[in-house]
Parts: structure tokens; sequence; C-alpha cells
């Protein structure tokens, strides 16, 4: 499939980052190269009849996301339409790609492959930068205020900050960070982990490592060897190591889902003790904990109060596209009510739509294909989709992701995954009906009112 290294490269590129870490790379159009080249081998593949287009069950409802973020953005803020429309185009077509260009398992797991491995690779970066040395950094820029300042290290150690204004080297004039410097000029923030780009957050590095972890079990799955076994075993000690050095209190959090689904629902009750052995040294070690904690909460608590007032300001439409920030300083770390905020009661409904029929596609997979030595590669591939997904769920409470380009990409391997599984049986099939439609408009008015009752609870 001509399509397919296009498509590999795209993931490499989003997690990896290289133009902004060696600055050979940083003028050379690699996002848009590997769209290009990814559309023009789809469009090969088509045309040569090795691919035929299936539409897979999230795609409509992506659409009607897409739309109506563009048209909320004209509507609400049309000085950042530019802006905005690439952001949010190129979030659709990174869905679309994964989960439409490429057809049956063999292309499926190399998708998912590829995620698992640069899933890793941020992870064992965050590994290596938390045990570097501790280095002063002249701050360059101030990124989203003091949590997210970013410097240059200057080869300096230190202990702590007030090393960095003394001694040979320094100058006056500059304001410095004692920080730990790792791999491709990656540092620690406030002491924590993280990557760059879209995973410069240490939270978001956290989600994104622990709910790769499925993925290293369903190719144990497929073939039970010593080397994929010591594969699951490095996985285990990469991501959960990394998740400790975030001091992401939602990392844990996404790591327990990840082995309690997966464990849970394969091997029941002895799964369960399973998990909960492999999870709980990190929920013992990993999070932050004391004033910095409590602030970060309070703060957080904040912030899904003013997400409701917003809604509420714009009850129909919602904010707009990326407009929360217009009304607060902060974004609302909270996905769900980002959505419902800026693309309201409509646009929130599409979206967990799409997050609905992710989950439905593994399950549906699980139950329909639940016997048969020749449907194992579909099981494990599903329990691999429905755990990292529930990790992916229980993430983004806490994470502003609603439209991250990681949790976009899990939509596409996800439809891709539907793909393969109809290549195999064409009268599979996924659908949104009227129970899932109820289900969902009061799953969503749920979720709102919970976090309505929490934040008055709060006082807020």
């Amino acid at each position: 499939m001509l399509a397919l290294p296009g498509v590999i490269l795209l993931i490499i590129f989003i997690y990896g980052r290289p133009q902004e870490w060696d600055e050979r790379f940083e003028n050379l159009p690699f996002l848009y190269l590997w769209l290009g080249l990814a559309f023009m081998g789809m469009g090969i593949d088509m045309a040569m009849n090795r691919v035929r287009l299936k539409a897979t069950p999230q795609l409509r409802w992506a659409i009607v996301v897409y739309l109506w973020c563009v048209l909320t953005l004209g509507f609400r803020n049309p000085a950042e339409f530019s802006e905005g429309f690439v952001s949010i185009s190129v979030t659709f077509v990174l869905f679309f790609l994964i989960g439409h260009s490429v057809e049956g398992f063999r292309a499926f797991q190399k998708l998912a492959t590829t995620v698992l491995i640069m899933g890793l690779f941020v992870a064992g970066v965050a590994v290596h930068q938390g045990f570097s040395s501790w280095q002063c950094l002249a701050i360059a820029e101030t990124i989203g205020g003091s949590r997210g300042e970013s410097g240059i290290p200057d080869g300096r150690s230190c202990e702590v900050r007030a090393d960095c204004r003394e001694g040979p080297g320094a100058d006056p004039e500059v304001e410095y960070l004692c920080e730990r410097v790792g791999l491709f000029k990656t540092t620690t923030i406030n002491g924590r982990v993280r990557w760059r780009g879209v995973l410069q957050d240490p939270n978001e590095l956290a989600l994104t490592s622990g709910i790769v972890l499925p993925f290293s079990f369903a190719l144990f799955e497929q073939k039970r060897s010593f080397t994929r076994a010591l594969m699951v075993l490095a996985s285990l000690l990469v991501i959960a190591t990394a998740i400790i050095l975030t001091q992401s209190r939602g990392g844990q959090l996404v790591f327990a889902t990840v082995l309690g689904v997966y464990f849970v629902k394969k091997y029941g009750v002895r799964g369960a003790l399973f998990g909960v052995i492999f999870a709980a040294p990190l929920m013992l070690l990993g999070g932050r904990g004391g004033d910095e904690a409590d602030e970060s909460a309070g703060e957080r608590t904040e912030i899904l109060s003013e997400g409701l007032k917003i809604y509420r300001m714009f009850p129909l439409m919602g904010a707009g596209f990326r407009q929360f920030t217009e009304h607060h300083w902060l974004t609302a770390h909270n996905a769900y009510l980002l959505a419902l905020a800026e693309l309201g009661p409509l646009g929130m409904f599409a979206w967990t739509a799409m997050i609905y029929l992710t989950l439905k596609i593994s399950l549906t997979a699980l139950k329909r294909y639940e016997h048969g030595a020749q449907f194992a590669t579909i099981r494990a591939w599903a329990m691999a989709i429905m755990a990292g997904f529930c990790g992916m769920m229980v993430g983004i409470f806490f994470l502003s992701f609603t439209y991250h380009y990681v949790l976009w990409i899990y939509f596409g391997l996800a439809g891709s995954f539907y793909c393969a599984v109809k290549s195999v049986d064409p009268t599979f099939s996924v659908q949104l009906d009227k129970r899932d439609v109820y289900r969902l408009i009061l799953a969503d008015v749920g979720l709102m009112l919970a976090i309505f009752a929490y934040t008055k609870h709060k006082g807020y």
C-alpha cells in the first residue's frame, strides 16, 4: 500500500517533532510533505484498486465536528479564522488518513506498532531526562505563563535556581531556571519531565505514554515469544517510570485504568489482582503532593466553573472553536467541558459520538469474535484499543484534549481497525442507533450536571 509510508512518517513527525530539536529541519515543511505523500499514495492505491474507501463509523461525526469548528470560529472570531482553519483541518485530515487510507490487518498493525514505538520513544526520552543532571537555563521566552517557561541550557550545573544568578558565566540581565536537561535539547519544568511540541505538558506526556501500553500486549498475544515478553516487560517499566517522573496524578489514573480494563476484561478476578500488583508502585511513587497539588486542584475546579459560565453565555453555538481563552486566561483542562463551552450541545454531541463509536468498535468486535482461534488477532487488537481508549477517556477529563492530535490519531486507529476487520468479515458493522443516541445524550447531560454539582460543592 503506497499510502502507508506517508501515514507512518506523518505519525512519526507528530510525535517526534524533529524541527524543534534540530535547526536543520525547522524550515522544512515536513507536515505538508508527509500529508501530500500520504494522499498521493492513497490516490494511487485507489486507482489501482488496492484499497476500497470505506467510511468508518466515526467519519460522519468527524465531519460534523470539523464543519462546526470552522463555522463557529468564523462566526465568533473571524480575525483568527486562517490559523484556526489550518489547525482543525490538519487534525481532521490526520484522522481521515489513518482511518481510511489502509486496508487489512498487516497495514493496521504497522500503524499501531508505529504509535507504540513513538509512545515508547517519548517515554524513554522522559526517563533519561528525569535522571540527567541539573543545569542552568537562560529563559528564552514565556509560553502560557510561568508554568510554561522554556530556556536555553548554558552548561552550568546547579542545585537550585539561585545558583544560576551568581558565579562565572552568570548574566545579571537574564532570568534563569534550574532544570534537568535531557536528550534532544529537552528540559524538565519544575522538575517534571516532558517532551516537546504537543507533548510539552508533563500531563499530556503521561497520558500519551500510558495509552500505548496495551499495544505491546497485543503484539505478545499474537506471537508469544521470549523477545516479545521482554518487550512487554520493558514497556511496563519504561512507561511506569516516565509517568512517575511526570508527577502526573492524571497519568497515574490512566495507567491504572489501562491495566485494570485490560486484565479484568481478559482474566477476570485474577487479572484484577495482576493489574493491582503492577499499578500499586506507580500509585505510591507518582503524583504531586502538598501545597502545589492543592493549588493545582483548586485552579482546575475554578476553571470548570468558568467553563460552565462560558457555556451559559453561548448556550446554542458555544463560544467558538479555540475561543475559551478569550473568556478565561487558562484553557478548560477538561476535554468534555471544552467541547461544550466552545462548540455548544451539537458540537459536544458530535464529538462524544466519535468517542462512543470508537469504544463501540472494539466492544462489538470482542463480542462478535469471542470464540474461534481464527479470530485471535481481532480479539487481541480489540482488547488493546479498548483498554488504551478507556485510559484516554479518563485522561482527557483532566486535559484540554478535544482537538489534540493524539486523540484524533486514536480515532483514526480505531477506524483503521474497523476497516481491517471488515476486510476479513464484510458483514461487520458498527453504527450509532437510536438507543445509542439516547445513552449518549444522557451521558453528556449527566457529566455536565456532575461537574456543576462538584463545582458548587467546592464553593464556585
